[in-house]
């Protein structure tokens, strides 16, 4: 081990496929360039990323470690120990930021124990993103990941989230695998009240994106957009609740009736 560890660096990458970057910055890129040592989410679309960002190392030269939601103990302290002994490493994920829907929070959780630096690069996030362009404020937000596939259940899971949203006036955010987006779209059309806001943002940073905020009423009449197969985020907000007069002349009356 080294007195100067090595640094863990958290590398967002492309939400899809565009042949000209315009999502990763420069200087991302220049710290992609100078690293040697990738935990990665899919190899192939790792090194397919690589490829993309123009590393100047052929990737048959560099160090690849799987890093999934199955990988062990072990394998992370393996990790931990290439950084303590000075070597920087890169996590890669499929697509967006790591450990923001993708994995990585583990790694990173160890690597604060041993005391390594943790460097978050800045790129796409598509939950992120897509709570900009809702409109539907981010003061208070929440992201659920994945709802349930049975439909009884993912309506009794929107219907809790259009309560919570409620309850503490937050945007309650989550994701749905491409081929369920229609489907969902239809638990959220009879779950939720009419005076809900519901967004879907879908093929962000993309050529084909599309992002909407309607009430559910307005859905209603115009039925769902072209999401089907395309990634997407959801979002929904609550009507607000009528606030209580305090004032003292509402308070009096109150107490003279």
């Amino acid at each position: 081990m080294t007195d100067h560890p090595g640094t863990l660096y958290l590398i967002p990458t492309p939400l899809g496929k565009r042949s000209i970057n315009t999502v990763i910055p420069d200087h991302v890129l220049r710290i992609v360039h100078e690293l040697r040592h990738f935990a990665v989410e899919n190899l192939p679309q790792a090194t397919s990323f690589l490829q993309w960002a123009g590393h100047p190392v052929e990737d048959f030269r560099l160090s690849f470690y799987p890093l999934h939601k199955k990988t062990g103990d072990l394998e992370l302290q393996e990790y931990i120990t290439l950084m303590l002994n000075g070597n920087n490493l890169g996590i890669l994920t499929d697509a967006g930021c790591p450990g923001v829907a993708d994995p990585g929070a583990g790694l990173v959780q160890k690597a604060h124990h041993f005391g390594i630096k943790v460097v978050p690069l800045t790129g796409p996030s598509s939950p992120l993103l897509a709570l900009m362009a809702s409109g539907l404020g981010g003061q208070r937000f929440a992201f659920s990941g994945y709802l349930s596939v049975k439909p009884s259940v993912r309506e009794k899971e929107l219907q809790l989230l259009e309560k919570r949203s409620a309850e503490n006036e937050s945007t309650e955010l989550f994701m749905e695998a491409p081929h369920r987006n229609i489907n969902t779209f239809k638990s959220a059309m009879k779950a939720l009240g009419n005076e809900t806001f519901f967004s879907i943002a879908a093929a962000i940073t993309l050529e084909n994106e599309a992002i909407h905020t309607k009430r559910i009423a307005d859905w209603k009449h115009s039925g769902a957009p072209a999401i089907d197969k395309i990634p997407a985020i959801f979002a929904l907000k609550a009507p607000e609740r009528p606030k209580p007069d305090l004032s003292r002349k509402a308070v009096k009356k109150k107490f003279s009736a």
